[in-house]
C-alpha cells in the first residue's frame, strides 16, 4: 500500500483547487493507496480582508464516501504579511508527521509556502494553480501544471523543466439523462448557443453576445447559466430577443440539463483560461466550441480541433454562422469534441496519470 497525504488549508470547501484535490484523493484505488486528507476550516487572514471559502458538508461527505480518511486540524489565522503565508495558532504538527507517508500531494500557488517549507524529507507532488511563481524545492518530485501555457510561464519564472508536467484538471462527469430546457423555453427547433460562467464582472467578456447580435434570428437562441450583471445589461442594451439566463447552480443535474440544451458551447472570458472545468463539461457532451483570445490561452489547448478560437467578435460571428450553415463542419466538430474528451479529459485517464507518478515516487 502506498500511503499518501493530501494537505490543504480550507481543503473541504467547494473551491476549484480544493475540489481538484478532493477528486484525485477520492478516485485513487483504495486497494493500492491509503489516503489521508488533512484540512482545516477557513480562518481570517492577517494582512488581507480576503475570505477563503469555508468547509462544505457535501464535500466532506463526498470524500468520506470514497474511502478517504479525513484529518481535521485547526488554524487561528493565515498570515499573508509573511512571504510563506504562515499559519498562526495551528495544531497541524500535532496531527501530521511527514515520516508516516510515502508521498505528499499539495495544491498551491507556486511560491515557497507554509507548511511545505517545513516538509523537507518526504517526496512532494506539487500541483500549482497560478503561473507567476515557482520554486525548485529539493524534495519536490514532480510539479503538476494544468496547461502547457501555464507550464511555460512557470518555467520562465524559475520552475525546473525536468520536474514540471502538464495534466488537465480532473472533472467528474456523472451519468446524466437527456432532459433539456428546449421544450420548457419553446426552443425545440432553434439552434442554441450558450455558456456557463460564475457571477463575476471581473471575468466578463462582451464578445460572445456581440457576436450573437450579428447572427440572431427567429431560429437561434443563446442560453447563459450564471453569468454576471454585465451580461444581463449587454443583453438589454443590444435588444437581443432570444437570450435567457439561468441562475448559477452547483447541482450537476441542472448543469447537464443546461448542456443538453446547447448545440454549441460559446465561451468567452476576459482573462482567458488555464484549464476550464466548464469547457471540459462541454466536451463531455460532444459540443463544438467557440472562444476568443485573451491573456491566458489555455482554452486553445482544450478546444483544439473541436472548434475555433478567434480574435474579434466579427470572426466569432462568422464561426457561429458556419456552425449553423455547414452541417459537415459542425458534425466534424462534434466528433472531435467527443474524441478530445475521451482521450484527454475523462477523469479516469487523468487519475491514472497521477497513479503512475505516485508509483514512480515509491520506486525511485
Amino acid at each position: 500500500m502506498i500511503k499518501i497525504a493530501f494537505v490543504k488549508f480550507g481543503g473541504m470547501c467547494i473551491g476549484g483547487t480544493e475540489k481538484y484535490l478532493q477528486t484525485i484523493a477520492s478516485h485513487l484505488p483504495k486497494d493500492q493507496f491509503e489516503v489521508d486528507f488533512f484540512y482545516c476550516d477557513a480562518a481570517p487572514y492577517i494582512g488581507s480582508d480576503f475570505k477563503h471559502l469555508d468547509t462544505d458538508a457535501s464535500r466532506v461527505e463526498y470524500t468520506k464516501s470514497h474511502g478517504v480518511n479525513l484529518i481535521k486540524f485547526n488554524v487561528g489565522f493565515k498570515d499573508v504579511t509573511k512571504p510563506t503565508h504562515d499559519w498562526v495558532d495551528t495544531n497541524f504538527w500535532d496531527v501530521f508527521n511527514e515520516d508516516d507517508y510515502d508521498v505528499i500531494q499539495t495544491g498551491r500557488s507556486g511560491h515557497p509556502e507554509y507548511p511545505f517549507t517545513m516538509i523537507n524529507n518526504t517526496p512532494i507532488v506539487d500541483s500549482v494553480h497560478l503561473s507567476g511563481m515557482a520554486e525548485d524545492k529539493h524534495n519536490v518530485f514532480k510539479t503538476i501544471l494544468v496547461s502547457e501555457q501555464q507550464r511555460k510561464k512557470w518555467i520562465a519564472v524559475g520552475g525546473n523543466p525536468s520536474k514540471g508536467i502538464t495534466i488537465p484538471v480532473p472533472v467528474e462527469i456523472p451519468k446524466y439523462n437527456n432532459e433539456s430546457y428546449r421544450d420548457e423555453f419553446g426552443w425545440k427547433d432553434k439552434f442554441v448557443f450558450g455558456m456557463h460562467q460564475r457571477d463575476d464582472n471581473h471575468i466578463f467578456s462582451p464578445m460572445p453576445l456581440e457576436a450573437y447580435d450579428e447572427i440572431e434570428s427567429d431560429d437561434t437562441a443563446f442560453l447563459i447559466l450564471g453569468g454576471s450583471v454585465n451580461h444581463r445589461k449587454q443583453e438589454r442594451d443590444l435588444g437581443l430577443k432570444n437570450v435567457r439566463f439561468l441562475d448559477t447552480a452547483s447541482d450537476v443535474e441542472l448543469i447537464h440539463k443546461f448542456l443538453n440544451t446547447l448545440d454549441v458551447y460559446a465561451h468567452g472570458r476576459s482573462d482567458g483560461e488555464q484549464c476550464s472545468s466548464s469547457i471540459i463539461e462541454g466536451l463531455s457532451h460532444g459540443l463544438p466550441m467557440i472562444s476568443h483570445s485573451a491573456a491566458s490561452m489555455g482554452q486553445v489547448e482544450q478546444i483544439g480541433d473541436a472548434g475555433e478560437v478567434v480574435e474579434s467578435y466579427k470572426e466569432y460571428a462568422d464561426v457561429m454562422k458556419r456552425m449553423i450553415d455547414d452541417s459537415e463542419y459542425y458534425d466534424q466538430c462534434v466528433s472531435n469534441s467527443n474524441s478530445r474528451y475521451n482521450k484527454i479529459y475523462n477523469v479516469e485517464s487523468i487519475i491514472n496519470r497521477f497513479i503512475e507518478i505516485y508509483k514512480e515516487v515509491v520506486n525511485e
